[in-house]
């Protein structure tokens, strides 16, 4: 008999001690028996060092690292955990999310049944700052066999592209694209790229049930963001780094890469000031065809 598939969830932690007791708890109450959980403590002056390495001495599961000396921002510190990970399977639980108590049972099962996918993700519910709430429900990818086909629409930035990320995934094929890179925007939607080189090594396949709750806080990473067309453009330029170096063939790449680089040129335009009808018509075009009428 095999044995069975150790996760890992992969906390990475920065000013949150007014709410992450309430994930750790979460955490703690898997259902799943091979299960640990890693948390890494940015440097920061609140007190959520403290309340993490209190859990860990009440769950041994937990292992807590809070010593880096500089703070690394979320795109390193999720790279951190990538790296010291010992697991078949990891996910990154974030400090402000709430996961049901069969998340990991329920993921684990798929990726154990199924050889194909890379990463499986359930669905999503949003609670945003005002107290309105969502239900994300992210089906753009299902279906999709091949890398062309899955790159083709990731590279569109389907709405809730970003709902996978709450998923669990393969530690070795994560670890061996690079983890999660920053650009020259800084952090500006990083798991983006990411999840486009994800989608290119195996399928994701979703979990129809409500596995996750998360509430957004005032402080949260994405709430300061200006979402302008230079942060697109360095998202855009990061993803096509990302897909020149995918495993896949060179018609792939040049299949999936043609909108990318079409974009490119009409974010270049935009941002050097260049608003002829002809450029702003071709830019609302491309944004209807790849669904940025609302962005993340």
């Amino acid at each position: 008999m095999s044995r069975p598939s150790k996760v890992v969830a992969l906390v990475p932690a920065y000013e949150s001690a007014d709410f992450i007791q309430a994930t750790l708890d979460s955490l703690s109450a898997q259902t799943y028996p091979h299960f640990e959980v890693l948390v890494s403590v940015d440097v920061c002056d609140d007190g959520t060092a403290g309340i993490c390495l209190a859990h860990s001495r009440r769950d041994p599961r937990f292992r807590v690292v809070c010593q880096h000396g500089k703070r690394l921002g979320y795109a390193a510190n999720c790279n951190f955990l990538i790296a010291e990970a010992d697991a078949d399977y990891v996910m990154l639980a974030f400090h402000d999310d709430l996961l049901e108590p069969t998340f990991v049972e329920k993921l684990c099962r798929v990726l154990d049944q199924r050889p194909e996918v890379i990463l499986a993700f359930p669905d999503t519910h949003l609670t945003n700052i005002d107290g309105s709430e969502e239900h994300w429900q992210f089906t753009a990818l299902e279906g999709l066999k091949t890398p062309r086909q899955r790159g083709l629409v990731m590279q569109g930035r389907p709405w809730l592209w970003w709902a996978p990320n709450r998923g669990m995934f393969r530690l070795q094929q994560a670890r061996s694209i690079g983890g999660i890179k920053p650009h020259r925007a800084g952090e500006f939607s990083v798991d983006f790229p990411w999840l486009l080189h994800m989608s290119l090594l195996g399928e994701f396949a979703r979990v129809p049930e409500v596995l996750v709750h998360k509430r957004y806080q005032p402080r949260s990473l994405s709430r300061g963001w200006e979402f302008n067309p230079r942060e697109w453009f360095e998202v855009t330029a990061s993803c096509m780094r990302e897909l020149w170096n995918a495993d896949i063939s060179t018609g792939d790449k040049l299949a999936i890469s043609r909108p990318l680089r079409a974009e490119l040129s009409l974010m270049q335009a935009e941002i050097a000031g260049k608003r002829s009808p002809g450029v702003l018509a071709r830019r609302l075009l491309s944004r209807l065809k790849r669904g940025l009428t609302r962005f993340k």
